[in-house]
């Protein structure tokens, strides 16, 4: 699935205007108009506007990701490769923590 297609979906179903999207996920507007739009791809967006756009939609990194089909069956995803090249943290449970606490940061309020 194009992630203009998924971002359309979540944000249908929470019933969120792209202004709504913008000020919980701290993204532009017309950040969010191009990504709707289908100005970028899983190939040119960064991790950080992503773990954006799930704190906003209230899901997960991972729902995203999945959608975007970029996570093979037994492939770390690139949240934990990067968490594994840029920080060394090579043990898996640490590696876990990290992921759940990023997916659970937009809960906060």
């Amino acid at each position: 699935m194009q992630l203009s297609n998924i971002v359309k979906k979540y944000r249908d179903n929470k019933s969120l205007t792209i202004d709504e999207l913008s000020e919980r996920s701290s993204l532009s507007k017309a950040f969010i108009s191009r990504i709707e739009k289908g100005d970028f791809d899983k190939k040119n967006i960064s991790l950080h506007s992503i773990i954006k756009l799930a704190q906003g939609l209230g899901i997960k990194v991972k729902e995203i990701l999945d959608n975007l089909n970029v996570i093979e069956q037994n492939e770390p995803s690139p949240l934990r490769m990067y968490l594994r090249k840029k920080y060394k943290i090579k043990n898996e449970i640490d590696v876990k923590l990290i992921e759940d606490l990023i997916d659970n940061f937009g809960k906060r309020v």
